[in-house]
Parts: C-alpha cells; sequence; structure tokens
C-alpha cells in the first residue's frame, strides 16, 4: 500500500512538473515571436553568422547570467549567488567594467530587449496568454507592477523577487537576470 501510494504522488509530481515546463515553453516561444515579428535591431557590421545565433531570447540572457558567473561575479546560480550578486548593486561603479564588456561582444539584449514594448510582452502579454493567470506565475505580473512604479528594478525589489524565484525554473530565473541587466542598463547608458 506504502507503495502504491508513493508511486501516486511521484506521478502526480512528475506530472506538474511536465505541465509547467510546457507552460514555461510556451512562454518563451511567445516571448522569441513576439521579439522577432517586430524585427530585431544588428549593427550594421553584424555578420551572417551573429544574425543566426541570436534566435532565442531566454539563451541570450543566459549568455549574461554565464558572462557574470565567469567574471567570478556571480559565484553560484541560486538563491544565495543572486542575493550575494545584488547587494552591492547600487553602488556607483558596481559592475559598470562587466556591463560595459559584455555589451561590446553582445548587442542582442541592449538593442533589443531594452524597450517598453518588449517589457509589456515578457511581463503582460506572454505571461497572461501563455500561462492563463496560474497562480505560481503571479510573480510576473506583481515583479511588472513593482518594476513600473519605480522606473527599473532596484535593489529591494530584486531581492524580494529573488525569495520568490524557483531556481529550478530556468524562465523565472533568467527574469531575474533580465532585471539586473536592465538594472545596469538604466544606470550605464541612460542615467
Amino acid at each position: 500500500m506504502k507503495l502504491l501510494i508513493s508511486l501516486l504522488v511521484i506521478l502526480t509530481l512528475s506530472s506538474c512538473n511536465d505541465n509547467r515546463n510546457e507552460l514555461e515553453s510556451e512562454y518563451q516561444r511567445c516571448i522569441n515571436h513576439k521579439t522577432f515579428d517586430r524585427g530585431i535591431l544588428y549593427p550594421l557590421e553584424t555578420s551572417e553568422s551573429d544574425i543566426s545565433n541570436s534566435v532565442s531570447v531566454f539563451d541570450s540572457i543566459q549568455t549574461f547570467e554565464y558572462y557574470l558567473q565567469k567574471a567570478g561575479q556571480l559565484t553560484e546560480i541560486n538563491k544565495k549567488g543572486y542575493l550575494n550578486l545584488i547587494a552591492d548593486i547600487e553602488q556607483a561603479e558596481y559592475l559598470k567594467k562587466e556591463f560595459q564588456d559584455f555589451n561590446s561582444k553582445n548587442y542582442f539584449i541592449e538593442n533589443n530587449l531594452m524597450t517598453a514594448l518588449f517589457f509589456e510582452e515578457l511581463f503582460y502579454d506572454c505571461a497572461m496568454s501563455s500561462f492563463k493567470n496560474q497562480i505560481h506565475y503571479q510573480f510576473i505580473l506583481d515583479t511588472k507592477d513593482k518594476v513600473q512604479l519605480n522606473s527599473y528594478a532596484n535593489k529591494e525589489i530584486l531581492t524580494e523577487l529573488i525569495d520568490k524565484v524557483e531556481f529550478d525554473s530556468d524562465t523565472q530565473r533568467l527574469i531575474v537576470t533580465y532585471l539586473i541587466y536592465s538594472n545596469l542598463n538604466w544606470r550605464y547608458e541612460m542615467g
């Protein structure tokens, strides 16, 4: 009897996880389609191979995460690592060199994902159509409201979000990574 109950619990959890993965894949496809449908901006000297490598919004955001990890700024890809990363985010020159180095080689995020239209797609349009108001993605909508009220994702917002993120979800984690990039972009490119 215990074996049967254990098996049912495992099957139920597996089914829920598969459903979440399917919803996240749908969300990522929605973001990609909307971003690419409106047209991608590339510098004039961009090679065809660089253009063909820019096929996923979330892969591009993950490239920034890997860059921070390689630079030693993100020591672990978990809650602790992210909290350590943002601990000093409001210091005057914090991550400025890393941000500028990254942007000099990776233009996709800055040129295509730092727009109000992309922000709406990421945090509202695609979340609503893909997750159909699923409660475990309410944090996407809460994030949108908090960031818009503050103009950018500040230290307090990022800390609060990291406490809510399920780090086994690439989608949730990379949304926070995007907001860290957005914070740096706001300070070093727009500020």
